[in-house]
């Protein structure tokens, strides 16, 4: 049984029943998660789409529909209980299952783990109870569970086998279209709905800004595959002076690699624009209650991932207040205006590209739990 929530767990969890597949390919899959799960062969009890969530008060207004899933995927476990549960991501859901599976006796392996170490540290003292590995992507992860006693195992990061391309900047600007001499903005203002509606109007605001100052700048939005089209154009409304933008389908990673600077949402494109080795600033904006509880709840100094893997602010972050059409104005500019900042945030990302680990995420995954599922066979070995 596979469980994964979103879309990015989705597509990560298809990469691991490829490797399974590979490996063994008799296997049988059940569970929950998306098409890309779907298309790999998982049959599935429950599919995510509407599943996904951001910040605690959405979590709060669909805790019905979770409590109900849950609960059938825990009376499938008892009744028909698989050789091994695997869960990737999605915490809030999948930890009272990691417990639950557990308890019947079901190998657990949890993929892409609670980020324990950002905030809620005690979930990595109740993971050491309640699995059987914890497949974790982050080398610092992963000697934050072994600490906690859980039986972490770096795996690698599986951003590292599809978050790149061989394009060079050139290569990139004519594929997608574009000039080679101007400077290339390219804008991610995230894969929710409400991410959107919350930071992209003011992204637009600031592009009007720089507009005014570098006219002949190119402006490109590489589409997550949840957000549309008519999303982006009702956020335009009533914004004067909004450049072209030039929206790209299926085109991220070229788009990254064409581009001279991001503007990314806080969330896993930041550490894909990292990979691809792209100059970006962070931006990040929820609700205020959400803000508050993050706030109170996470004692970290940095919220982007590849400044937290690096230790050390090496990208500039726009947050919740100080994310404001000014601000991002500001600092566009002056990375514009001071491409040896841009320079030094390439070397920067490419020192934190290296500690993601080799390529093959999803196989030693699969290895990892094939070992679990043969040690519960033959627990004397």
């Amino acid at each position: 049984m596979i469980v994964a929530g979103e879309p990015s767990g989705d597509l990560h969890a298809s990469h691991v029943v490829q490797a399974l597949k590979a490996k063994c390919p008799e296997i049988s899959f059940c569970g929950m998660g998306g098409d890309m799960m779907e298309d790999a062969g998982v049959s599935l009890d429950i599919h995510i789409r509407d599943s996904a969530v951001m910040g605690f008060a959405e979590a709060f207004a669909v805790l019905p529909k979770f409590l109900k899933k849950q609960a059938l995927l825990k009376k499938r476990l008892r009744q028909q209980p698989p050789d091994a549960l695997l869960l990737v991501d999605f915490a809030e859901f999948n930890m009272p299952l990691a417990k639950y599976a557990y308890m019947q006796g079901v190998p657990v392996v949890y993929y892409i783990p609670p980020k324990a170490w950002a905030w809620r540290g005690g979930r990595a003292k109740k993971l050491a109870k309640r699995t059987n590995a914890i497949a974790s992507i982050f080398p610092f992860e992963t000697e934050f569970y072994q600490n906690a006693g859980a039986p972490a195992e770096f795996v690698g990061h599986p951003l590292v086998d599809f978050a790149k391309t061989d394009l060079t900047p050139t290569q990139a600007r004519e594929k997608l279209g574009l000039q080679n001499n101007t400077h290339i903005i390219g804008l991610m203002p995230g894969s929710r709905r409400s991410e959107v509606q919350r930071i992209f109007p003011i992204i637009l605001k600031a592009a009007a800004n720089v507009a005014e100052v570098f006219p002949d700048v190119e402006w490109i939005l590489p589409l997550a595959p949840s957000i549309s089209e008519e999303l982006i154009a009702e956020c335009k409304e009533g914004i004067n002076g909004i450049p072209t933008i030039k929206l790209l389908h299926d085109q991220t990673y070229a788009a990254m690699r064409a581009a001279t600077l991001m503007l990314v949402t806080s969330g896993t494109a930041t550490l894909e624009a990292a990979c691809i080795g792209s100059p970006m600033i962070i931006l990040y904006r929820t609700s205020w209650l959400n803000w508050r509880i993050i706030h109170a709840l996470t004692p970290l100094e940095h919220s982007g991932l590849p400044n937290l893997i690096a230790k050390k602010r090496i990208v500039p972050e726009l947050l919740q207040d100080c994310l404001t059409s000014d601000t991002l104005t500001k600092l566009t500019l002056d990375l514009l205006r001071n491409p040896e900042k841009c320079d030094a945030q390439r070397d920067a990302l490419n020192a934190v590209y290296q500690k993601l680990g080799e390529s093959g995420a999803a196989e030693r995954t699969a290895q990892l739990i094939l070992e679990q599922v043969a040690s519960a066979r033959n627990p004397a070995q």
